[in-house]
Order: C-alpha cells, then sequence, then structure tokens
C-alpha cells in the first residue's frame, strides 16, 4: 500500500517536470504576466523559477514600487525581461488587460510577484492550455467552511453560473492560464475583471479547468498587512458582485425579463 502511494505520487511528479519538449513548445507559445509591486524580497527568485521554463517572453508590470524591486528586476542575470514601469499603483487586476495587451505569445500564464512558485507546479497551467483548455483556474485549496464574505461570494456565483464543481475556486487567484484565443473571443481589455470574465467564458462556452496545487509548491509569499489584506478582500468581493449583477440582468433579458 505505502509502495503504491509512493508510485503515485512519484507518477504526479513525473507529469509535472518541465520536459525538454515542453520548453521548446514554451519558446514558441508561452507568454508569462508578473505583477509586481513591493517585491524586493521575492521577485528575483520567482524570475528564477519561471525561467526554467523557457517562455517566448517575461512581460513585468511594476507599478507603484518604492524599494528596491526596480533594481532587482532590472539587475537580474536571466534572460531580458519586458518591463512596463508605471509610479502608482494600478490596483489589484488592471496590470492583466496591460500585460495581456503587450503579450505575443498564444497561452498567457497571470502570476503575481510576491508568491515564489515551483517552476514544476506551473506546467499544469500550461499544458492543460495546449491540450485544449480555455482557462486553467487555480483549484481552491481548503474547505467552504470557512464563511468569510469573499468565500461565498465566489460559491455563490458559480452556484449562479452552474458550475458548482469549481467550488470556491476563482480566477482571481493565481497562478491563472488562458490562452490568446480565449482572451480574445471576450476581450482582453476586460481581464482586470477576473470574475466578469469568468461569467463571460461560461456564457461562450469555453473550457475551464481547475490545477490542483500543494501549499509546499509555494516556496515564500509576502505576509500582507491587515489594511493591505483587508483591501484584496474589498476588490475580490465587489469583482464578484459586478459579475453577479452582469449574469443575472443577461438572465433577465434573455428570458424577457424586465
Amino acid at each position: 500500500m505505502a509502495n503504491e502511494k509512493r508510485n503515485r505520487q512519484g507518477s504526479a511528479k513525473k507529469d509535472k517536470e518541465i520536459s525538454f519538449g515542453h520548453q521548446v513548445e514554451n519558446q514558441d507559445r508561452l507568454s508569462v504576466i508578473i505583477s509586481v509591486q513591493q517585491d524586493e524580497k521575492t521577485i528575483r527568485s520567482l524570475l528564477r523559477q519561471v525561467e526554467k521554463l523557457i517562455p517566448k517572453e517575461i512581460i513585468l508590470i511594476i507599478h507603484g514600487s518604492q524599494d528596491r524591486t526596480i533594481d532587482r528586476v532590472l539587475n537580474s542575470s536571466g534572460p531580458a525581461h519586458v518591463c512596463y514601469i508605471y509610479p502608482f499603483p494600478l490596483g489589484q487586476d488592471l496590470w492583466r488587460a496591460i500585460g495581456a495587451k503587450e503579450a505575443t505569445g498564444d497561452v498567457w500564464l497571470f502570476l503575481s510577484g510576491d508568491t515564489i512558485i515551483q517552476a514544476e507546479e506551473l506546467v499544469p497551467f500550461i499544458s492543460a492550455c495546449y491540450r485544449g483548455v480555455d482557462v486553467a483556474m487555480r483549484k481552491a485549496a481548503g474547505s467552504t467552511a470557512r464563511t468569510g464574505t469573499v468565500t461565498l461570494a465566489k460559491t455563490y456565483l458559480n452556484s449562479l453560473l452552474a458550475q458548482d464543481q469549481l467550488g470556491v475556486s476563482s480566477m482571481s487567484e493565481l497562478p491563472m492560464a488562458i490562452t490568446e484565443k480565449a482572451a480574445a473571443s471576450i476581450g482582453a481589455d476586460l481581464l482586470f475583471m477576473p470574475s466578469l470574465v469568468l461569467v463571460l467564458a461560461i456564457q461562450k462556452g469555453l473550457r475551464i479547468e481547475t490545477v490542483q496545487m500543494s501549499q509546499e509548491a509555494i516556496l515564500g509569499k509576502k505576509q500582507l498587512s491587515v489594511q493591505e489584506s483587508r483591501a484584496k478582500e474589498m476588490t475580490c468581493l465587489g469583482d464578484h458582485l459586478e459579475a453577479v449583477v452582469y449574469w443575472t440582468e443577461q438572465d433577465k433579458k434573455e428570458n424577457g425579463g424586465v
């Protein structure tokens, strides 16, 4: 029994390895888009992991950084990165739309500069899109027992969309991958509203899958202050409520409601 469990674990690990063939495909197809803010302690380590993927391009949206983040990026010894620097914070998700506008790959992987994730754990998001998935979301960890307002909003939206299998998973959580074709059909400029993008993806019948990622895959994550956490929660809540309103209004129109 123990050997069987080890074999399963070994097989899962092998599935996540970055093969040479995968790296070659990444060179032609993969754009990695990263939000970078006050991330001087994590960004270089994250870049080292991303570089193992051998992507076509790494697009960094640096915004509102007042520490040494920019120096860390510009002095990185890895391959050249494309940097877009804004002296002011762009908010929680606007950077997604900006990065998407500049991306030239046909699969886009979105990451946050404050979280270091093993390269091998990013492979399933990319592979899913290579094999026909339109949107690969991170499968939410934990149970729905945590009944915070944001958790309830995520659960309610997924239920409203008849996507109960998503549980509390949300496109607002990173990592997240989407194909260029899917983003174009939705409107890449709308990517700054992740929950609305999920609604539009469902409406268009796009293929959505969740990807399991263990906590052990996260090598480091910057701790947010109480104020930062609260701001993030409120933005996420507003995003989900806007998506609910949009879906409800569309449903009324389709069913002849007022």
